[in-house]
């Protein structure tokens, strides 16, 4: 049961109870991912901080639906170097996976389609199955 703040201090911030629990779950929702906290407080989680930003005013609900695109969340320190380092991550695979592409490319030009023979060991034995027949 939330205590502090108490409900009535948050009551008129929303138009209902069930719009007071969406606003509190999507701000909630945005201190796990990692945003900055709007007030300078160590509450026990992210809904209680949550709650008290909303008491105080400091976050308020939007009519209407809002694209992620259309608004933008502050993040802390470290949500925003995680997330750099997970794009450079991202940027070093692509490139790896192009430098091997390309050798890959080079690789097969330089050889040139042979009309020889295959080889006798290739990686593969043929074993035909069935009954000879004598005649």
């Amino acid at each position: 049961m939330l205590v502090d703040p108490p409900m009535e201090a948050m009551a008129d911030k929303a138009t209902c109870a069930y719009e007071l629990a969406v606003l509190v779950s999507k701000r909630a929702s945005q201190l796990v991912d990692g945003a900055q906290p709007m007030i300078p407080d160590s509450a026990a989680n992210a809904v209680s901080l949550a709650c008290r930003e909303i008491a105080q005013g400091k976050v308020v609900g939007v009519e209407g639906v809002l694209k992620r695109s259309e608004y933008k969340v502050p993040l802390t320190k470290e949500a925003r170097e995680a997330a750099a380092a997970e794009r450079r991550a991202k940027e070093a695979q692509e490139s790896y996976r192009r430098a091997a592409a390309e050798a890959d490319v080079v690789t097969t030009e330089e050889e040139a389609p042979s009309e020889e023979a295959p080889a006798a060991d290739d990686g593969f034995v043929v074993v035909e199955v069935g009954e000879e027949t004598a005649e």
